[in-house]
């Protein structure tokens, strides 16, 4: 799970006014973690990072299944890279459109901030924002993964490491999940399938999850941004409401699977888009 974080709703024009921004209570899904004296700091493509150590802490638990403590420590070096690759991919292209961005991996996944109102860099992307500049923002992230796992799919495949296999429903070509068939070589590597298969379910499956109309998902923001070309008055209420019978949903559908985190995740983001509409229905104001 990403977010971009932007103090304004849309990608102002560099003549727009800056406003003061208003102190607005903390959310768990859509604010910066305090900085502690255990972050792991680094920078990449000149993109600063930090690493709160609540991240480790979720990723261990998400991996830990009683089982080998090998395949744990490879789940957390996958959920490190791949969601390292996800906010790089939204920092980027963030940076293209001449903002400078900074990286923050937390909790449940991380964070892609940048203040649209400070122009510190000059990306050759600068003069073309426009109103489908947060959709190819928010895009930007997902596809980052899809381009991994297509890599490690097209080099695995092209060197005889492994066969890749899609199912589908019944006879249709609607795919309903994947696999990789190790060749002679791989076999002999168990852990590395182990760390390949993990990659992709990652980059693929938590993609395509990103990618639902749930707030503050990135499916959120893009849902939220084509409620707003298409009514700007009654975006914000429409795009939450759809945002809470997905997360519903999909706490639901997590609870019936047996999942231990995703009820639990999507319940969460049910209660905060409750309460989002429930304060932007009185107001009538912004609620993030």
């Amino acid at each position: 799970m990403t977010f971009v974080v932007t103090h304004e709703h849309e990608c102002p024009s560099d003549d727009a006014p800056v406003t003061p921004a208003k102190k607005k209570p903390r959310r768990m899904f859509l604010t910066e973690p305090n900085q502690t004296q255990y972050d792991l700091h680094f920078s990449l493509f000149g993109v600063p990072v930090r690493v709160h150590p609540l991240f480790w802490l979720v990723s261990l638990l998400m991996g830990f299944n009683g089982g080998d403590p090998k395949t744990v420590l490879l789940w957390v070096a996958a959920v490190f890279i791949s969601i390292l690759v996800h906010e790089m991919g939204h920092a980027l292209v963030i940076q293209w459109y001449g903002w400078s961005p900074s990286v923050v991996l937390y909790s449940f996944g991380g964070l892609a901030i940048y203040s649209p109102h400070m122009q510190t860099n000059y990306g050759p992307g600068r003069s073309r924002r426009n109103r489908w500049t947060q959709i190819i923002i928010s895009l930007a992230g997902p596809g980052a993964g899809f381009l991994l796992a297509g890599l490690i799919v097209a080099v695995t495949w092209g060197t005889g490491l492994a066969q890749p296999q899609v199912f589908t429903f019944g006879e249709t070509l609607i795919p309903n999940g994947y696999t990789l068939i190790p060749g002679e070589r791989l076999s002999q590597y168990p852990y590395v399938m182990t760390f390949l298969m993990q990659m992709l379910y990652i980059n693929i499956f938590w993609g395509l999850v990103n990618l639902l109309p749930i707030w503050p998902l990135d499916g959120g923001k893009i849902a939220r941004e084509l409620f707003q070309m298409a009514d700007g008055g009654m975006a914000l209420r429409n795009s939450l409401i759809l945002s809470l019978i997905c997360a519903i949903g999909m706490a639901l559908w997590g609870f019936q699977s047996g999942s231990r985190f995703i009820p639990i995740f999507f319940a969460f983001m049910a209660i905060q888009n409750y309460q989002d509409l429930s304060g932007a229905n009185r107001g009538g104001g912004n609620p993030w």
